[in-house]
């Protein structure tokens, strides 16, 4: 099947299987909400969601560059059919048709086939500048960022699957590509523009998840922090091959697998829990939302297992994934340059907890600040299980990650030929014992509370009514005076604002444009680019 001489190849390889895993659970949710609102929304919803998880399962069983870039136009095409994208729609599909074209380009040879590719890479620099701008521009790495974060609002279906199994397929580009086609022993200099980028995407994605004024735009900044740090991994990890360092080489790859898997997990549960609270309260914007734990708890529950997962605090999956990034950098060769990209490792560490602490504290703490958020109602019954499973998944990946990265040793073992052998175990990594620092913590609680129940006065002393902290409001301010609410302001000083970069950062009119022939368009060009380089 495919065009004369190109014919389509499969492989299910270690390396595909893992990838699978967390496109199915970010599949899974997209068609529950795509089918929870088919009420609301055209029948063709649905279809366009199946034809994208079509695709993007089609871009990881491909074996040669043109079943890839058909997955990846499908996948794109599919996304940009129908409007719940917005103004981001045609972003969207400029960034797939890139890196379709890219990936093309990249592996241009004996029928474009990865074996060939493999095995010889007649041009090494233009093989790495495309796998850059392509698959960097899908993961959003910086210079081409600024298409992500308004792409990741909405919660609707595609900005579900976009968050939850888009992401995750550009970071398995990235690796199939470097670490895969690009040869045992990929030069040195590969590395750093990765470091580089990675360091300035996590940087950037940690400030903005902890400045933005809308809910989605914080979670959306740390699903951008997620994939730098994945390219922080995917560079250490070409530093390991280049120099023969393989345990350098499985620590980054062990990291970056954990890093797709729990953004698959949390992405997923960011997306529609924020999209159930902006649907029931009518805005996003953190000044209009406040005391939803009482009205929306399942919903308080979502969105606080995502916010504690992206985040850098113990027992969590963002955390046994920075200890990883923490330990390949401790066994790369010693330079300089490495130290600032540990430094920038540790500022976006402390930029997600203050996004943890800013958001949850100011849209779920504290006191109502409109009656339509006093009165929200939490999701429906039926959609809750599926909402608290996600949830519990997350938490999962924080207190077991050992049990995701014996998942990915076939694939590890794949890439680098040995795999993490004796530093994994299902209660936790060498060094980082998980379960026992877990239940060590419950026990200092649970003795606490134990002493205060039973060691506290006969006589308790009365006070005022806490209240957050707050007098009684007035009669005639039922939810107190705002300005005595933070909005969260304060948690940052104060930065000029840098200049934008405009590299694929032109501002878009929102303007109909038919679905159909856009994605006429886009295959036209993908199938005259493929005869052409076929001709080449």
């Amino acid at each position: 099947l495919g065009l004369p001489g190109l014919p389509l190849t499969l492989r299910f390889d270690p390396y595909a299987a893992f990838f699978l895993l967390p496109i199915f659970f970010a599949g899974t949710a997209s068609l529950a909400v795509a089918a929870e609102r088919r009420d609301t929304a055209p029948v063709a919803s649905l279809a366009s969601v199946v034809v994208c998880l079509a695709g993007v399962v089609l871009a990881i069983l491909a074996a040669d560059g043109v079943t890839l870039a058909l997955g990846l136009a499908l996948a794109g095409g599919a996304m940009g059919i129908g409007g719940d994208l917005g103004p981001s729609r045609i972003p969207v599909l400029v960034v797939v048709a890139l890196t379709a074209l890219a990936v093309l380009g990249a592996t241009a040879g004996d029928n474009f086939g990865f074996a060939a590719t493999r095995s010889h890479l007649d041009h090494p620099s233009l093989f790495y500048a495309l796998t850059l701008i392509g698959p960097g521009a899908l993961a959003g790495l910086v210079p081409f960022h600024t298409w992500s974060i308004p792409a990741h609002q909405g919660g609707s279906a595609r900005a579900v699957l976009l968050s939850g199994a888009i992401q995750p397929l550009a970071i398995y580009l990235l690796l199939r590509l470097l670490l895969d086609l690009g040869g045992p022993a990929p030069p040195n200099l590969w590395a750093w523009p990765l470091l580089l980028l990675g360091s300035a995407t996590a940087l950037i994605g940690g400030w903005r998840a902890a400045s933005e004024a809308e809910i989605g735009a914080c979670l959306a900044g740390l699903t951008m922090r997620q994939s730098g740090l994945a390219a922080i991994g995917i560079g250490l990890a070409l530093m390991g091959r280049a120099v023969d360092l393989p345990a350098l080489t499985s620590l980054a790859q062990a990291a970056v697998m954990l890093l797709v898997f729990s953004q698959a997990v949390l992405g997923t549960l960011a997306q529609v829990a924020e999209g159930a609270v902006a649907t029931e309260v009518g805005s996003r914007r953190l000044t209009q939302l406040g005391g939803l734990i009482h009205s929306m708890p399942v919903a308080t529950a979502g969105v606080g297992a995502a916010l504690f997962g992206f985040s850098a605090m113990p027992f969590s999956a963002g955390f046994a994934a920075l200890w990883l990034l923490f330990q390949s950098l401790l066994a790369a060769p010693r330079t300089p340059a490495l130290a600032l990209v540990g430094a920038a490792l540790a500022l976006s560490a402390a930029l997600s907890a203050v996004a943890l602490a800013r958001v949850f504290g100011v849209a779920f703490l504290g006191r109502p600040r409109s009656p339509r958020t006093a009165g929200a109602v939490d999701l429906a019954k039926p959609a809750r299980p599926g909402l608290l499973v996600l949830a519990g998944a997350g938490a999962a990946i924080g207190l077991f990650p050992g049990v995701v990265l014996m998942l990915a040793d076939p694939a590890i073992r794949q890439l680098q030929g040995m795999g993490l052998e004796d530093r994994i175990g299902i209660l936790g990594l060498r060094g980082y014992p998980v379960l026992p620092l877990v239940l060590c913590a419950l026990a200092i609680v649970g003795g606490a509370l134990w002493m205060l129940k039973n060691h506290r006065t006969a006589a308790p002393r009365e006070g005022p009514a806490w209240n957050d902290g707050f007098a009684p409001p007035p009669a005639w301010l039922p939810f107190g005076d705002p300005s005595t609410q933070s909005a969260g302001q304060g948690f940052l000083p104060h930065l000029p604002k840098l200049p934008p970069i405009r590299l694929l950062a032109w501002r878009w009119r929102p303007r109909r444009v038919p679905a159909l022939p856009m994605l006429l368009a886009v295959l036209a060009a993908y199938i005259v680019a493929l005869l052409w380089m076929g001709a080449a």
